[in-house]
């Protein structure tokens, strides 16, 4: 049942961030992963964009952007501890990047981005003004 959690997320966005958010345009709550990760990527993913992918990756990613007519661009990960190599990633980027796709905890490795990969992304993000869709497990009790 979701009725009025989305009034739940404005005011947490505008308590917690100062950020005043619309309840009823600015979210969307889904039933599971694929669905809310297919509505992101249809809703910033236009042809020919292309999207980031750490591979190993995620199964459904990659058909759903290839769906919106994205192009996949795996960017790997490297073995056995998954760790993301920066001058692999920054190369990665082209003027087409239009978002980068992060799980962490990643599915399928279990690997968790540390703090300083973790801001490698985001620097990166900013710098090439793409996207960052998330996918990311929450347990309950925790955000």
């Amino acid at each position: 049942h979701v009725q009025g959690i989305c009034d739940v997320l404005a005011a947490t966005m505008k308590r917690d961030h100062g950020l005043d958010v619309d309840p009823l345009t600015d979210f969307a709550i889904c039933c599971g992963q694929s669905e809310a990760f297919a509505a992101a990527i249809f809703a910033v993913i236009d042809p020919g964009d292309e999207v980031l992918l750490f591979d190993p990756a995620y199964e459904t990613y990659q058909t759903c952007i290839e769906l919106a007519r994205g192009v996949p661009v795996y960017v790997p990960l490297d073995p056995p501890s998954w760790t993301l190599h920066a001058d692999k990633f920054l190369k990665s980027f082209t003027r087409r990047t239009k978002a980068v796709i992060l799980n962490s905890p990643h599915n399928p490795t279990g690997k968790v981005f540390s703090r300083a990969e973790l801001l490698i992304i985001s620097q990166a993000c900013q710098q090439m003004d793409c996207f960052a869709i998330t996918d990311e497990e929450c347990k309950r009790g925790q955000s």
